[in-house]
């Protein structure tokens, strides 16, 4: 019986005991196949002898010029996208920001246009000013505040008169009544 490839190898190797050493080489010598098997060991054996140690230092050079040349390409892959194909990253609050802005900007457009819509330009006495009228109201002796109510008469031409908010002439009065002007 002839002996594994892992005996025939530790003794093309030397590294068995003499003992054993011996029985190895008499079989080998009268077995043609065990023969065959050394002789492959020897070239396998040669093969690995002449290859030479490799070049670290050029496989440091041939990295780095790879790594170059693939960061090379993908620079000239990033330059060809077109502009609408790029993607855009914004964070969460910036978009949030924008879409505030956005809410308030077509809120207050909204807002102007439909009180654009329901108040009118024109005064509703026009042959009465803003001043001249809160210093009648200032100068009279009764105190016409004292009323829950001011009336107004609206001339017949205007037709869509919208009260909103606190009367203008209440303004005047007020604010003239509070800095001290009579």
């Amino acid at each position: 019986m002839c002996p594994d490839v892992e005996i025939l190898s530790s003794f093309y190797d030397d590294e068995l005991e003499d003992s054993q050493r011996q029985i190895v080489k008499t079989h080998v010598d009268s077995c043609p196949h065990c023969q065959k098997k050394m002789a492959e060991l020897g070239l396998i054996s040669a093969a690995i002898h002449a290859e030479e140690e490799p070049d670290f230092q050029m496989a440091k050079v041939n990295t780095w010029n790879n790594i170059m040349d693939i960061i090379d390409r993908e620079e000239q892959k990033a330059t060809k996208v077109n502009f609408w194909q790029r993607r855009f990253q914004i964070s969460f609050p910036a978009a949030a920001a924008l879409v505030a802005a956005f809410i308030a900007v077509l809120s207050f457009s909204v807002i102007t246009f439909y009180m654009g819509k329901h108040t009118t330009s024109s005064p509703a006495s026009p042959e009465l000013n803003m001043t001249d009228a809160s210093d009648t109201l200032l100068n009279d002796d009764d105190n016409i505040f004292d009323s829950s109510a001011i009336e107004f008469d609206i001339p017949a031409t205007i037709s869509n008169f919208v009260h909103a908010g606190e009367p203008l002439l209440i303004k005047e009065v007020d604010f003239r009544s509070n800095n001290g002007k009579k």
